[in-house]
C-alpha cells in the first residue's frame, strides 16, 4: 500500500450507516494510514431503514428514531477514524432538487477530496440509493465548474468508486476494484456490531467480505487476502502503462 497520508477520502452515504456495511474497512484502512476521511450522510434512514426500531418501540417519533440512528453513526465513524456530517434530507422517498445538490457542492468543495465513494447508480430494491448517487455525481460536476457558487474554489479531479449494494445481483453491479481489508476486518466487524437497528446485516456483510476476499485472492494471486470490499470505478483508468 502506498502512502495515503496526503489523501482525502469522502464517503457520501444515503442513510445513517450505509457506509458501515459497504466501505467501513476501506475507511478504517485510509484513516489508520493518516488520510483524512469525511462521511456525509444525506439522511438518517429514519423511515425506510429503521424497521427494527419502529417494530420494537411502538409510538416512537421520527425525531427519536433520528437520534438513535445518529448515535449509531457517530459511534461507528469515531471507531473507524472518520469525521461525519449530516445533511438531514428526508428518506423514503428521498426526493432531491437543485437546493440539495448545492448543499452537497458546498460539502465537496469544503473537503476537497482526492477520492470519493458513494452508491451504485442502480438499485431497484431501494431507490434512495441511486438517488443519492445521482445527487453526488451532479454535485461533483457542479463543484468542478467555476460558474457554480463562484465565491468558492472549484475542485480538481476526484477518483470516484461506487460501493457494493446489498443485493448486487439485482443492481447490475460488476466490481472492477477490490480493496484488501484483511488487516482491518476486525475493526469493520466492531463497527457493524454497533448497529443494533440493522443487526441482521452483520452476517450478510461479513460473508460478503469473505467472498470478495476470495475473489481478490484469485485475481491477484495474493493468498494473504482473506477479506475485501468491492467497488466499481465511475470512470475508466487512464495512464501511461498498465498497473
Amino acid at each position: 500500500m502506498g502512502d495515503l497520508s496526503n489523501q482525502r477520502l469522502l464517503v457520501v452515504s444515503a442513510h445513517a450507516v450505509d457506509f458501515v456495511w459497504r466501505c467501513a474497512g476501506t475507511i478504517a484502512k485510509y484513516a489508520s494510514a493518516g488520510a483524512k476521511v469525511r462521511i456525509v450522510d444525506l439522511t438518517f434512514g429514519e423511515r425506510g431503514e429503521s424497521a427494527e426500531v419502529w417494530a420494537t418501540r411502538p409510538g416512537i417519533k421520527v425525531e427519536e428514531v433520528k437520534q438513535i440512528r445518529r448515535a449509531e453513526a457517530d459511534e461507528a465513524a469515531a471507531l473507524l477514524g472518520a469525521e461525519i456530517r449530516y445533511l438531514d434530507f428526508d428518506d423514503h422517498p428521498m426526493v432531491l432538487d437543485k437546493s440539495h445538490y448545492l448543499k452537497l457542492v458546498d460539502e465537496i468543495r469544503d473537503f476537497n477530496p482526492t477520492v470519493a465513494l458513494t452508491h451504485h447508480t442502480e438499485d431497484p430494491l431501494n431507490f434512495d440509493h441511486p438517488e443519492a448517487a445521482r445527487a453526488f455525481f451532479w454535485a461533483l460536476r457542479c463543484a468542478a465548474v467555476p460558474g457554480v457558487n463562484p465565491e468558492t474554489k472549484k475542485v480538481g479531479r476526484v477518483k470516484v468508486c461506487m460501493f457494493e449494494p446489498d443485493q448486487p445481483e439485482f443492481c447490475n453491479f460488476k466490481p472492477d476494484t477490490f480493496i484488501d481489508i484483511t488487516d482491518v476486518m476486525d475493526v469493520k466487524l466492531k463497527a457493524m456490531e454497533l448497529i443494533d437497528s440493522q443487526a441482521y446485516l452483520v452476517e450478510n456483510y461479513t460473508g460478503r467480505a469473505q467472498y470478495r476476499g476470495y475473489l481478490a485472492q484469485r485475481v491477484s494471486g495474493n493468498k494473504a487476502i482473506r477479506y475485501a470490499e468491492a467497488y466499481m470505478r465511475f470512470e475508466p483508468y487512464v495512464g501511461e502503462a498498465f498497473v
